[in-house]
């Protein structure tokens, strides 16, 4: 996937008659780093402000560092676009944030011990601004330490500040009478619990023992249980699209235009579309854009194009996994909503992670969500291509993925991967792709195959006619579908040779 999209093709071209496909906009690959805007002055100097955010259901301390920007004359400033900034910790981890998350470059600092962390932030762009440095301190901190959250209508999980390095941690849950019954028994180290046996729309209370220490008792309520969705809603051809919250971003929520978007889908036949709506714990549908969301997906419903929600997740964290059970209950105010997820599970600081840690990220995410929102939610698992990225279970975990995905959907984006030119081959190696990853899945485990449709580097957008082997190989190799990437970025050439493949 790309977190910048091109501007959505719809919005940019008069109806025609009886019917034109969207054009994109032209775009160069891979796209430059977008102009830094200021309001109302470039930066000049900055400083660190943290302010805690307290424990959280994993046993994180937690604290939000945003960088605060001055401009020449010391006055406030803004950063509106652009700008690239690194965070670092001397203890725990450090995740940056989406700028519109919190109106700004900042990150999340999650410690384990009760000691200080010293937190440095460099500035990449703008460049030449000095680096800053900042100390925070839970043990200065007020506020529960002991903390549960429903995750989703089958997962509560209760954390603990600081983990736990020696004795054991008792809990139990406390029923309507008030009875104490034994729930679990964990030795050191620890800092959180997943209790699955709750059920959904219920208050579950506990009394969590620490050593040392008297217990302290917790409550979290679970939400009502998410409606059953299947596979059957990604037979056949579905598209990704996304947007930003943004009104000055390229592909801003402004720009899209819900009737020529579900015109230009019903059109060439899709049956569904995967609609972003989560990156992390960022709720991608801000206040500004609801309406326009609202309104695309009450038009999909019309037309009879179900509207699965994609996630970006980028932790195995409480925030992540409740943010993206959050995103499964989305409704609109007629009461449309989402059937289901594709999850994006990808490798690199902007994703799950890279190294160790972000290959057991990528491994435990899915089984984490399935736990939280059941077994009747369906759950697309987007994974990378296994075949033009020459990948294996030593390099992404397939198999353990596969264990809670209902559908695998390897991102098969020949052209950007080095592909080009030949759709005999085109063809073959999509059919290659679909066949290792389910042979990586180690079961039976249906294949939805993403197709490049747009411009995702210098080799520009496939034409027709290698698309058109790429939707024949892929249901060749037997693919309950194809997912095209992406819907804002698809021309009136693919747009045309997807109308002609039928599933």
């Amino acid at each position: 996937m790309r977190l910048v999209l091109a501007l959505l093709a719809a919005a940019t071209v008069a109806p025609a008659t009886p019917f034109a496909w969207p054009t994109p906009l032209p775009t160069t690959a891979p796209a430059p780093a977008p102009t830094v805007l200021w309001d109302p002055a470039p930066a000049a100097s900055f400083g660190i402000a943290i302010r805690p955010l307290g424990v959280s259901p994993d046993g994180d301390a937690r604290a939000l560092v945003r960088v605060v920007l001055h401009d020449a004359r010391g006055g406030g400033t803004r950063l509106r676009r652009g700008g690239d900034f690194d965070y670092f910790t001397d203890r725990g981890s450090v995740q940056w944030q989406t700028r519109l998350r919190f109106g700004g470059p900042a990150a999340i600092v999650s410690l384990r011990d009760d000691a200080p962390a010293t937190i440095t932030v460099v500035a990449n762009r703008p460049p030449g601004l000095p680096a800053r440095h900042a100390t925070y301190d839970p043990r200065t901190w007020r506020g529960p330490r002991v903390v549960a959250a429903a995750l989703g209508p089958q997962l509560v999980r209760i954390g603990w500040f600081p983990r736990v390095r020696a004795g054991v941690v008792v809990i139990d849950r406390i029923d309507a009478a008030g009875r104490r019954v034994p729930a679990a028994t964990l030795r050191a180290p620890a800092s959180s619990w997943d209790d699955r046996a709750v059920r959904s729309n219920q208050v579950a209370r506990y009394a969590v023992g620490l050593p040392q220490r008297a217990p302290v008792e917790v409550v979290a309520r679970t939400p009502p249980a998410l409606p059953v969705s299947t596979v059957d809603a990604l037979r056949g051809k579905s598209a990704w699209l996304a947007f930003s919250g943004d009104p000055l971003d390229d592909d801003a929520y402004a720009n899209l235009d819900p009737a020529r978007i579900v015109s230009a889908a019903r059109q060439a036949g899709l049956r569904s579309v995967e609609l972003r709506l989560a990156y992390g714990a960022f709720d991608e549908v801000t206040p500004a854009a609801k309406r326009t969301v609202d309104d695309l997906i009450d038009r999909f419903a019309a037309a009879g194009i179900a509207v699965i929600g994609w996630i970006v997740p980028r932790a195995p964290d409480a925030d992540d996994l409740a943010r993206a059970g959050a995103t499964a209950r989305y409704r609109t105010p007629r009461g449309n909503g989402i059937i289901g997820l594709a999850i994006d599970l990808e490798r690199g600081g902007q994703f799950l992670g890279a190294g160790a840690r972000g290959y057991a990220a990528l491994g435990t995410y899915l089984g984490v969500l399935r736990g939280a929102v059941g077994p009747r939610v369906l759950l697309v698992a987007t994974v990378e291509d296994p075949n033009l990225e020459h990948l294996d279970e030593a390099t992404y975990p397939y198999a353990a993925i596969a264990r809670s995905a209902d559908v695998l959907q390897p991102m098969t984006y020949w052209r950007m991967l080095g592909g080009a030119g030949d759709p005999a081959a085109v063809g073959a190696a999509v059919g290659a792709s679909v066949a290792l990853t389910r042979k990586l899945a180690a079961r039976d485990v249906p294949i939805d195959v993403g197709v490049q449709t747009g411009v995702l580097s210098r080799r520009g957008a496939p034409p027709g006619a290698e698309l058109t082997a790429a939707l024949l190989g892929a249901r060749a190799a037997g693919a309950i579908g194809v997912a095209l990437y992406d819907l804002s970025g698809t021309g009136p050439e693919q747009w045309g040779a997807v109308a002609g493949i039928t599933w």
